[in-house]
């Protein structure tokens, strides 16, 4: 009986011992990895704020309100020759478009946007439904402001809305003289999808 009991105790030592070890190793290993996370999320969020302080709609806001929208974007991917949005749709969206490549099929000369660019933010302005349907190319990661967010980021902050309001209808007058003078000269045009 002494020696299972020494036994036992061998175990349960030998157990906690093992536990700590453990412990030992998986300590350093978390804190690396938490860093490394934290250094993703940071250039993540860098990049996001960059791409929607290039986007024309809100080029003109201070950091303070990129931020807000930078907040807001959750991302998405899509796997190629697969339709984002469809002709006729509600506008539920808009996209940023991070990496990847889709077509907007505009008649009668479709386009290509890629990395950086965006569409749907007209659509989400005039509470409209979609112009035209866009597919992915290759497989392409979004990031997505959502209608209902996108609503309330302009309800919550009057300078943004006014500003927003002003740069949509600098892009509407630009789209109708763009738009046909462009897709004639080019084969390319603006994208209020």
């Amino acid at each position: 009986a002494r020696r299972l009991s020494c036994v036992s105790l061998g175990r349960s030592v030998g157990m906690v011992v093992m536990i700590f070890g453990l412990a030992m190793f998986a300590l350093p290993i978390a804190i690396v990895a938490s860093g490394f996370a934290s250094e993703i999320n940071r250039r993540d969020f860098v990049v996001t704020w960059g791409m929607v302080a290039a986007v024309p709609l809100f080029a003109k806001l201070d950091a303070l309100s990129v931020s807000r929208v930078s907040n807001l974007l959750r991302s998405k991917v899509i796997a190629p020759e697969t339709v984002v949005v469809r002709k006729g749709d509600p506008a539920t969206a808009m996209y940023f478009i991070a990496s990847g490549e889709v077509e907007v099929d505009l008649k009668p000369n479709p386009i290509r946007l890629g990395s950086g660019e965006f569409f749907g933010e007209m659509a989400l302005l005039q509470k409209t439904d979609r112009t035209a349907t866009v597919r992915t190319i290759s497989r392409t990661r979004f990031l997505l402001l959502d209608q209902t967010d996108f609503d309330e980021l302009v309800e919550a902050d009057a300078g943004l809305r006014e500003a927003i309001t002003a740069i949509a209808e600098e892009r509407l007058a630009e789209d109708d003289d763009w738009g046909s003078q462009s897709a004639k000269k080019s084969g390319t045009a603006t994208t209020d999808v």
